[in-house]
């Protein structure tokens, strides 16, 4: 079993972000901890945890607010290959039908979602559906996200035009490091550690 940590500020923040990422052999597991706040939001503390396939497919995420403006908070998903989404109960999210994998307002870790599973070459582009979670809010919702890859991941480092098409004015250029992981994500995160 092998793992990597990986520490990111968060550049809007104040806040900073720890994931530790397993790999086990036959798929992934994502353990991640931010802590600060947004611009209208008191401090707040989110764990999550994403089991990912070896074929980087997401299949599980529990996420737990602690500490948020207005208390705490969980949530638990599950989808499947054909992109059937189920809460915590085991009932049915109809919204989210079609999205592959969730987006998570607080974390950087969650561009590398996409951008492992799409395995885009140089000059490809795929417009996506993602379950982007606001926090501290912790509603799912569907939206749709563009990547273009300019230099794929793998060598020392690749570079993404990642936009969100839900939001005007959001296209940025991501640089990640040779396994998909954020190094800097223009007024958003830059990874300070890693190990």
């Amino acid at each position: 079993m092998t793992a990597r940590h990986i520490i990111w500020t968060d550049l809007g923040g104040p806040g900073m972000e720890h994931l530790k990422l397993t790999n086990d052999g036959e798929g992934y597991l994502a353990d991640g901890m931010y802590v600060g706040r947004n611009d209208e939001t008191s401090p707040y503390r989110l764990h999550y945890e994403i089991h990912i396939d070896s074929s980087w497919q997401m299949r599980s995420l529990r996420l737990r607010l602690m500490d948020g403006p207005d208390g705490s908070g969980e949530i638990t998903l599950t989808v499947d290959e054909k992109c059937n989404w189920r809460d915590g109960a085991g009932e049915s999210i109809p919204s989210l039908q079609g999205c592959h994998e969730v987006d998570i307002f607080a974390s950087p870790f969650t561009n590398t979602l996409p951008i492992r599973r799409l395995g885009l070459a140089a000059g490809e582009s795929a417009e996506i559906s993602v379950a982007y979670i606001n926090v501290p809010g912790l509603e799912p919702r569907p939206v749709r996200q563009r990547y273009h890859c300019i230099r794929p991941f793998g060598g020392d480092s690749g570079l993404y035009r990642y936009e969100a098409l839900f939001r005007a004015g959001s296209a940025v250029e991501i640089e990640v490091d040779s396994d998909g992981l954020v190094i800097d994500y223009p007024g958003s995160f830059n990874r300070v550690w890693a190990g």
